[in-house]
């Protein structure tokens, strides 16, 4: 069950880490590439993150984002839920149980959904002056299935994500900035002297 509860959360991240308005007939991969390429130059971005798990349950939340790697998390609903990742360290921290899962990335582990997309069969199934669907397929990977809905600067609006079984992801974001001031002291993570820590718990099933 710890498990299983980190590794939803600890997905977060994932959405984190050369606008084009053009509008011509694209591929699959140019698309793409153009959507990698718009995400990995982002320097810094704060908003508003809501999904909903396979089980139904809805959750929003707001972040802050700074290149490399690094994000803050502070669920609004429920509450009581922190994410915190400076690059080489993640905490997932409740006080509601008032314990704090912390993760160390190796390398390869950050890059955010850009990487999270690469060697996926890419097909645009639309495009137009208000953005663009990519549809992508690997059926090697745990998520078999990725939905990309982008603006027409192909910054990220929408993500879904399904794997094999069936059970999908939906993230969507919303009153995005990059802009506003983005401190970087706030991704080291100080946990409560009083909170349980579980190091590593993503490591073990």
């Amino acid at each position: 069950m710890k498990y299983r509860f980190f590794l939803i959360f600890a997905l977060i991240p994932v959405i984190f880490l050369s606008p084009s308005s053009e509008l011509y007939s694209m591929t699959g991969n140019e698309a793409l590439e153009s959507f990698q390429n718009r995400m990995d130059g982002i320097p810094k971005m704060t908003g508003i993150i809501s999904w909903t798990a396979g089980s139904g349950q809805n959750y929003t939340a707001s972040f802050k984002y700074m290149s490399p790697g690094k994000i803050y998390v502070k669920f609004n609903s429920p509450r009581g839920k922190t994410i915190v990742s400076n690059g080489k360290k993640l905490w997932i921290y409740d006080s509601n149980s008032n314990i704090c899962g912390i993760q160390e990335l190796g390398a390869g582990n950050s890059g955010g959904i850009s990487a999270l997309t690469r060697g996926y069969l890419a097909i645009v199934s639309q495009q137009g002056s208000k953005g663009y669907t990519i549809k992508l397929k690997n059926n090697d990977r745990n998520f078999s299935q990725i939905t990309l809905m982008l603006d027409s600067t192909f910054l990220l609006k929408k993500a879904v994500l399904k794997d094999k079984q069936g059970s999908s992801l939906s993230f969507s974001l919303s009153n995005i900035s990059t802009s506003a001031a983005v401190m970087k002291n706030l991704f080291d993570f100080s946990v409560p002297a009083n909170a349980q820590t579980v190091i590593n718990p993503l490591n073990t099933r």
